[in-house]
C-alpha cells in the first residue's frame, strides 16, 4: 500500500504506519468490552493493524540510512523493538494490572498505540527530505 501511495503522498510509508496504529487503537478497546468469540475478531483486527506498520517502517529506515550504516541502523533497530518490547514491557503490564486490572493496562497499551500512529503521522513531513539527504550524499 504504501508502495502504490508514494507516486501521489510524500510520506506514504509512514502514512500507512499511522493509520494502522490509529485503526488497531478502537479495535483493541473494544475488544475489551466485547464478550468472547466476537472479541477474538476485533482482537485479529488491532493485531493485523498493529503489523501492518511492519513493512513500511522497514522500508523507511531503509531509505534514510545510508549504504554503509544500513545494517547496523537495522540491528538497532531490532534490539530497540525487543528491549522495549520483549524485555520490558510484560513486567509493566503486569505491574499496572497488579496495580489495577487487565483492562486498565490494555487500556495504557491502546494509549501507547495511538500515541505511535500520532508520531508516525506527524513524521510524514520529514521522511521525503531525509529520504532525499541519503539519496544526495556522495558514494564512497
Amino acid at each position: 500500500m504504501a508502495d502504490r501511495l508514494r507516486k501521489r503522498i510524500s510520506g506514504s510509508d509512514f502514512l500507512v504506519s499511522g493509520i494502522g496504529m490509529l485503526l488497531a487503537f478502537p479495535l483493541l478497546v473494544a475488544m475489551l468490552y466485547t464478550p468472547f468469540p466476537m472479541a477474538w475478531v476485533l482482537l485479529f483486527g488491532a493485531v493485523f493493524f498493529v503489523f501492518l506498520n511492519t513493512g513500511p517502517s522497514n522500508a523507511a529506515l531503509a531509505n534514510v540510512a545510508g549504504p554503509k550504516i544500513r545494517a547496523t541502523a537495522f540491528a538497532l533497530n531490532i534490539l530497540i523493538i525487543h528491549a522495549l518490547g520483549d524485555a520490558i514491557s510484560p513486567p509493566l503490564l503486569g505491574a499496572v494490572a497488579g496495580h489495577y486490572d487487565m483492562t486498565v493496562a490494555f487500556l495504557v497499551i491502546s494509549v501507547s498505540m495511538l500515541v505511535s500512529g500520532i508520531i508516525w503521522l506527524f513524521g510524514m513531513k520529514y521522511l521525503a527530505a531525509d529520504i532525499a539527504a541519503v539519496d544526495n550524499q556522495p558514494a564512497t
